[in-house]
């Protein structure tokens, strides 16, 4: 292990870490590619795009103590489905596992110099996940690493209201809940599906839910699957291969395309117009695989209008009343030390927070209310007040 102190150790670490010249890698530094933070005892190097083999959100992280370093590969990516009858059999070699997709957001759990840590799909070390995280499976994920070394990650997904990030009710995890999705080793090795959930059930960490598992020329049991999910209103599943020798493959439900296009709508100049069309996409090729007749076609297509268009009037009536057009959340605390801590990282990355409020217990405890705000307001500003569209 090497230390590191200035741009070119960093530099020399990432020679090692991501196997790119010396050169390549003082550019990488000194570009928009990377991105060098830090959190309590930790350096840290965010990989902001793929490079070199690696994907965005690797990050390389740096004892301050020590200068010892270690790389945490990102996620990869996973392709979509759009026709399950002709992407199935052709994918896969011959067995599927059908796991649920919930809607959360994508954070890795790994232990360093005998601390455990949340990163977000991007690469950041989120000071919130990585609070509760310790609180509600500290000891859990001790034993996990104690038994099977601290080369481990620990994939999965992070519902419930109370988070910075994706918000969505489950009555499984009203408030906040991590599901356990993956694990791998070094360079993305990936555990056997059935050796994955044994391992987080043994620790006491919660698995996303096997729906099915099916020969892959069975692949009209993931349309039950799904259609099973639609009326409940989840978001769909992800198909694997029990020992990964294929990359797995997602899908997702009518219910949670419309939902996304709404909830991106309230937003149009931040989120809605790269919501829709893959959106619309995906609806495309669900009526044909399925078959809709031209009532559902119909029901849909009035489902999919709503959704484009209502919320996106009403944001502008929230505008022109006064009000903000921004997202409103409520995260709870246990120390205002910790509630400080995630401010400070959201302004670092340039989230616009406003504290609305904050409520505290007698014991000490927060509750923050926190407003992000949009850029969609200063468009509806500019709109309303010139009459001229920004786009064309």
């Amino acid at each position: 292990m090497e230390k590191a102190s200035n741009i070119d150790d960093l530099a020399g670490i990432l020679v090692e870490a991501l196997d790119v010249s010396f050169e390549k890698a003082r550019r990488m530094l000194e570009s928009r590619s990377t991105r060098v933070l830090s959190y309590k005892n930790v350096r840290y190097v965010v990989i902001r795009r793929d490079i070199a083999g690696h994907y965005e959100g690797t990050v390389i992280l740096i004892s301050r103590r020590t200068g010892e370093y270690r790389t945490v590969e990102g996620y990869p990516h996973i392709k979509r489905v759009l026709l399950l009858g002709k992407a199935v059999p052709h994918h896969f070699i011959d067995e599927v596992v059908v796991e649920e997709k919930m809607d959360g957001h994508n954070v890795r759990v790994i232990r360093f110099e005998e601390e455990i840590y949340a990163i977000t799909r991007g690469g950041y070390i989120c000071p919130y996940t990585t609070a509760r995280m310790r609180r509600k499976y500290g000891r859990a994920l001790e034993r996990l690493f104690d038994k099977y070394g601290d080369e481990l990650v620990v994939g999965g997904e992070v519902v419930g209201l109370e988070n910075p990030y994706t918000r969505y009710y489950y009555p499984e995890a009203p408030d906040w809940n991590y599901f356990v999705f993956d694990m791998y080793r070094g360079p993305l090795e990936f555990l056997p599906v059935d050796e994955r959930r044994s391992i987080a059930s043994e620790a006491g960490l919660r698995n996303v839910k096997v729906l099915a598992r099916i020969n892959k020329d069975e692949w009209e049991e993931i349309l039950r699957a799904t259609w099973a999910l639609e009326k409940l209103g989840r978001e769909g599943v992800v198909l694997k291969d029990p020992h990964y020798r294929v990359e797995p493959l997602k899908y997702t439900t009518s219910y949670i395309n419309a939902r996304d296009i709404e909830e991106g709508m309230k937003y149009p100049f931040d989120e809605g117009h790269t919501f829709i069309f893959p959106r619309v996409l995906r609806q495309m090729f669900k009526a044909i695989e399925e078959g809709w007749s031209e009532e559902r076609l119909r029901e849909e297509a009035r489902r999919l209008g709503e959704a484009i268009l209502i919320p996106a009037v009403e944001s502008v009536r929230t505008h022109m009343r006064g009000e903000p057009v921004a997202e409103k959340f409520t995260l709870p605390f246990e120390t205002r030390a910790e509630m400080e801590d995630y401010i400070a990282h959201a302004t670092l990355l340039g989230v616009p927070l406003t504290v609305l409020r904050i409520e505290e217990s007698p014991d000490g405890r927060l509750r923050a209310t926190f407003v992000k705000h949009k850029k969609t307001d200063e468009y509806y500003r500019r709109i309303l007040r010139t009459g001229l569209s920004p786009l064309d």
